[in-house]
C-alpha cells in the first residue's frame, strides 16, 4: 500500500489517525463476513452428509452468516441491499440442500 502523505493540520492528523482505525475495523468485519459465508458454502458442499445431519450442521451456520451479514449492513460495511441479497441465495441454498 502507497505511504500517505504526510499532513500538516493537527485536524488532519487526527482523521488520519481516525480512517486508519476506520479501515482495520472495516476490514476485520468484511473478513468475518467472509468466513461465515465461506463456512457456510463448505457446509452445504459436503455431499456425505444425510439430510438431518446436513440440516443440524447448516442451521445454525445460516444464522451466523445472516447475523454477520446483518451487522455489516448497520454497520455500513456493506450496503444493506447486498447483505439481503446474499441472505436469501444462502437461505435459498441451505433449503434446495435440506429439502430436495
Amino acid at each position: 500500500m502507497a505511504v500517505k502523505k504526510s499532513v500538516r493540520h493537527k485536524s488532519a492528523m487526527k482523521a488520519a489517525r481516525q480512517a486508519l482505525k476506520h479501515q482495520a475495523r472495516n476490514r476485520a468485519a468484511l473478513s468475518q463476513v467472509k468466513t461465515a459465508v465461506k463456512n457456510l458454502r463448505t457446509a452445504l458442499g459436503d455431499k456425505t452428509a444425510s439430510k438431518a445431519d446436513l440440516k443440524k450442521k447448516v442451521e445454525p451456520l445460516l444464522v451466523l452468516a445472516q447475523k454477520t451479514l446483518m451487522t455489516a449492513a448497520r454497520k455500513q460495511i456493506i450496503k444493506p441491499e447486498t447483505a439481503s441479497r446474499k441472505i436469501s441465495r444462502l437461505s435459498r441454498a441451505v433449503h434446495v440442500a435440506t429439502h430436495a
